[in-house]
């Protein structure tokens, strides 16, 4: 039976289920090993019958809290690497080597805010993130499906379909590539929808086994594309027959966890929950789900400020110290990553940021595991399935900034409609929550002006 002893070795889990790590690079220049990817990601089990493990990322702000200029920096390194690839084809940049990218699309739910800060890298490029959202009005115009997932449908619902026809390099952000089936999935459909000589995918960890990568040359002969692959570490992790067995074996070795929220009088204490309104600017977009333009990026870079401070003096205590945490929901990431950005330079607080998320993660307490810890709740969306947040437990911070949009968020209003009630009752008992609200971007027709 694995006991404690064996989780001290920070890399216990890596060896007990029996993944092999070859580290082939990512960076030009940069020396590349074990020790890299490990920086990069934490591991931990997953509660999906289809795989096993997780690859957790340290520097994405989705599972694990991190500091936003973390989540912006390794954004930035890879839009620097994307900026890197060849001209496309058939479509010059503004000079010689330049590889501008006219549209990103990103993957929803984890990879949306990672996505958002790539195309802020990439100037004059349009940003979309595929969606899980049913949108009242909305009606998709591509539907892709992750077998491997825990939702398996995922839904692109631009309010102007025209911007998938645009020339040039089209670029797919993710957070990891394992198999790399759904890149290729989507692809498919893309090219299928509107041709285009070009494509690249870009990733923070290229976990690819060779068998994926020859598969990802074999796409691009078929289809008579260039396709490019970008990330800040490229590895080989094998994974061994028996690895499904091999994580039963440790969660029975440790039991089941215990609730993050639910221990001792700290964990039963009930802080106060604030509501705050910003000045969110008329017909700024919350997100990309419909689309995001340069000129909504300029939009959010000048609002975010006066967001912030607007936060700062709603807080019940704003002169006090200690930690914050701001909270975004599922696939509302890059405004409450920017957010936290601001936070963190209006005040000498340490700031950290992370989301909610569907991905069911089993938390085990020990050292060298991933998530140590797990509040689930009714999705407030969607009260017939169960979201999560991850390492929030009482006492970790003094304020816990949540940042929904009103789609999440109509204070009962509507009977059967949205309820933050169930994430509500687990974050008190950590600390002191302030809500913040922003206006739920649905554009009035395809083709409105303010999603262009």
């Amino acid at each position: 039976m694995l006991g404690q002893d064996r989780t001290r070795d920070p890399d216990w889990l890596w060896e007990e289920l029996g993944l092999e790590i070859e580290v082939r690079g990512g960076e030009p220049a940069a020396p590349a090993d074990a020790a890299e990817l490990r920086r990069l990601v934490g591991l931990a089990l997953r509660r999906n019958p289809l795989r096993a493990h997780l690859l957790v990322s340290r520097v994405l702000g989705k599972h694990l809290p991190v500091p936003p200029v973390t989540a912006l920096d390794a954004a930035a390194r890879l839009a620097e690497r994307v900026r890197a690839l060849p001209a496309p084809a058939r479509w010059a940049g503004p000079g010689p080597g330049a590889a501008e990218v006219p549209l990103v699309i990103g993957y929803c739910e984890t990879a949306t805010a990672l996505g958002h800060a790539v195309a802020d890298g990439l100037p004059n490029s349009h940003y979309l993130h595929t969606t899980r959202r049913r949108v009242p009005g909305s009606t998709p115009v591509l539907e892709f499906v992750e077998s491997h997932s825990h939702a398996t449908h995922h839904w692109l619902m631009p309010a102007d379909p025209g911007v998938l026809e645009t020339p040039g390099r089209l670029l797919l952000v993710d957070d990891e590539l394992s198999t790399g089936r759904t890149a290729m999935g989507t692809i498919r459909i893309l090219h299928a929808f509107a041709p285009r000589t070009d494509y690249a995918v870009a990733a923070l960890v290229d976990a690819r086994p060779p068998s994926a990568r020859a598969a990802f040359d074999a796409l691009a002969a078929e289809l008579g594309i260039r396709l490019d692959v970008v990330s800040l570490v490229a590895a080989t992790v094998t994974v061994p027959a028996d690895v499904t067995a091999r994580a039963s074996r440790i969660r029975a070795a440790f039991g089941a966890p215990t609730p993050a929220g639910g221990g001792g009088d700290r964990g039963r204490a009930e802080h106060r929950v604030t509501r705050v309104a910003v000045s969110w600017p008329a017909g700024l977009p919350d997100g990309a789900r419909h689309g995001w333009s340069p000129a909504a990026r300029e939009r959010l870079t000048d609002a975010v400020p006066a967001v912030a401070k607007d936060v700062l003096a709603g807080l019940p205590d704003p002169a006090r110290g200690g930690d914050i945490l701001v909270l975004g929901t599922e696939e509302l990431m890059y405004v409450p990553m920017r957010l936290a950005d601001g936070l963190a330079e209006l005040t000498g607080r340490r700031v950290v940021y992370q989301s909610t998320t569907r991905s069911p993660v089993h938390p085990l307490d020990v050292d060298g595991y991933a998530i140590r810890a797990a509040l689930t709740f009714p999705a407030p969306d969607g009260p017939e399935r169960v979201s999560h947040v991850y390492n929030v437990t009482p006492g970790r911070y003094d304020d816990i900034v949540l940042v929904v949009d009103s789609g999440m968020d109509d204070r009962g209003l509507v009977p059967g409609g949205p309820d933050l009630d169930g994430l509500l009752t687990e974050l008190r008992r950590c600390a002191d929550v302030t809500v913040v609200t922003i206006p739920c971007h649905v554009p009035a027709a395809r083709g409105a002006e303010d999603a262009r």
